[in-house]
């Protein structure tokens, strides 16, 4: 069965193929009316709560990959990155710091501290912050509030103001590469893992993040699941993402799932695009014993944590 047509007006959005297989034959599993284009600077704030207005996600009926088609045009998306703020990102940086430490930890299980190591799409810089213990550390962030944060504030040098691109390193240039998510919302994620081959050294290693849409709380909650936002276009499985990985030169070696630490009262504020009596329920406790600022570890399964090795 043919995919449907497009209702989305082709000056501002494109139809694309599956990235993973090249494939045009998908099914819809998931339609909401997507946001308007002005408002996709706020879409993109990391933390953002805008859930819902996500657009049509389909599924490849050739490989299983899930994503959004049409999507807003290339210009469109990069622009809302590039001139994102979100000073609310900084609110909790003692936890993002102790998170950055725990993926380092893993890191270091399979990479030799000494080396260079890039994160792309680096943020705030607190990985890279995290890293500079063991290796020398270089970022690409397209946002410029963000790389200033990384530069001013944290005093990183080798923070790169825009987009990851092929040819933007030389070739076995890095031990390290990670990608804390990023992947789901990059426009050619099959592409990109063939540039970062590139650039690894073999036997050099990959660290990735990306929500993981066969979870089962993703298949719980369905359409009403936080991993489907309008900033997110490319939605993968541990199948899918093995398999793209592969087909661009990873073997993987390790995988998990991700928890993060945060207090109590950012966790109360990803509960509240819940329904009601749970969010309420939750937040007159934590009220009750006053613990809002106090942190918290949780794991909900529902995000995948990698490590790939380059094939030499």
């Amino acid at each position: 069965m043919p995919a449907p047509a497009s209702t989305h007006d082709p000056l501002t959005f494109d139809e694309v193929p599956c990235n993973l297989c090249g494939g045009r034959d998908y099914r819809v599993i998931f339609e909401r009316p997507y946001p308007r284009l002005d408002t996709l600077r706020d879409d993109a704030r990391m933390t953002t709560d805008v859930f819902g207005n996500y657009g049509r996600i389909v599924r490849c009926r050739g490989c299983d990959l899930v994503f959004t088609t049409p999507r807003p045009k290339a210009e469109t998306i990069c622009g809302s990155y590039a001139d994102m703020q979100d000073e609310d990102y900084c609110r909790e940086q003692e936890c993002r710091s102790m998170n950055a430490h725990l993926a380092m930890r893993l890191i270091r299980r399979h990479a030799r501290a000494g080396g260079k190591l890039l994160d792309i799409g680096c943020s705030t810089g607190f990985l890279l912050n995290a890293a500079r213990l063991d290796f020398e550390p270089h970022g690409v962030e397209p946002s410029a509030w963000a790389a200033a944060h990384s530069i001013d504030r944290l005093g990183l040098k080798d923070v790169t103001r825009g987009f990851f691109k092929d040819g933007m390193f030389p070739p076995e240039t890095f031990d390290v590469v990670t990608m804390v998510d990023v992947i789901e919302h990059v426009g050619d994620p099959k592409s990109d893992l063939a540039s970062i081959r590139t650039i690894l050294k073999p036997g050099g290693a990959l660290y990735l993040v990306t929500p993981n849409i066969s979870s089962l709380s993703a298949r719980l909650l369905g359409g009403y699941w936080w991993g489907l936002r309008p900033a997110h276009i490319y939605y993968f499985s541990e199948r899918t993402l093995r398999r793209m990985l592969d087909e661009t030169g990873f073997t993987v070696v390790e995988t998990r799932s991700f928890g993060r630490i945060f207090t109590l009262d950012y966790w109360l504020g990803r509960l509240r695009n819940y329904p009601k009596p749970v969010s309420w329920l939750i937040e007159r406790a934590i009220a009750l014993f006053g613990v809002r600022d106090k942190i918290f570890y949780l794991n909900t399964r529902d995000s995948v944590e990698l490590v790939a090795i380059r094939k030499t």
